[in-house]
């Protein structure tokens, strides 16, 4: 006799299926059985990666675009059921002193809780020893896929010196260090606010890795300025 599906797993299923509306959830379901076996467990489906759900509705006759799959893959890996909303912007304030740009790879509210290859958007803040503040939100919206993607991703975030993600590939990462942002890899999802305040903490006296980082954030405002 099969398990009865716990109400969380079920809920999740549902949230899920949802942003792929041109599928019936039985079906998806369906899908996820092949991919993964029975019965469906939280564990097997947070095993899931992009790649995987992708070449899994590359199967169906259905046109799914690449940001509805990574949608699906956001609610399936959360650590907690939610509709994956983005935040709201507050108000500016002034922030004194030197300032970091950091962009946060994000699916839900303010949390780093996405990986930078499949995330729904990235959370902009600055930093200073004054303070921090949320200051833009980027969807991630195009349907690129490879270098493309990645070429994409990085000019997306083209403007910032620090990059707080879940996760990132080790070619991703060489490519974004390139680009003169430093990523900082997170080991759990987590509110921004955690990486925010260690940052603040640290922009009175800045260690050599971020020294360099806003004295060549100097460089390229002088040089911007001439």
């Amino acid at each position: 006799m099969t398990k009865p599906m716990s109400d969380t797993l079920a809920l999740r299923l549902a949230v899920a299926a949802k942003a792929v509306p041109d599928i019936e959830l039985k079906q998806f379901i369906q899908l996820l059985i092949t991919l993964c076996g029975e019965p469906l467990t939280e564990k097997k489906l947070r095993a899931i990666s992009p790649k995987q759900l992708r070449e899994l509705f590359a199967q169906t006759a259905l046109q799914i675009d690449r940001s509805q799959l990574n949608q699906v893959h956001a609610i399936l890996v959360a650590d907690e059921v939610s509709p994956m909303e983005a935040p709201s912007i507050p108000a500016p304030k002034q922030l004194t002193g030197p300032v970091v740009q950091l962009a946060v790879s994000s699916n839900n509210l303010e949390r780093i809780d996405g990986h930078f290859g499949s995330c729904l958007r990235f959370l902009i803040y600055q930093v200073s020893a004054s303070g921090y503040q949320l200051v833009d939100v980027r969807p991630v919206v195009e349907n690129h896929t490879g270098d493309a993607r990645t070429s994409y991703l990085i000019e997306l975030i083209g403007d910032c010196q620090l990059l707080a993600t879940l996760s990132i590939g080790g070619p991703a990462a060489a490519r974004v260090s390139r680009a003169d942002i430093l990523p900082l890899k997170q080991l759990t999802p987590q509110p921004s606010q955690s990486i925010l305040q260690r940052l603040q903490m640290v922009m009175d006296q800045p260690p050599r890795w971020l020294a360099r980082l806003l004295e060549r954030q100097g460089q390229e405002a002088a040089l911007c300025v001439e």
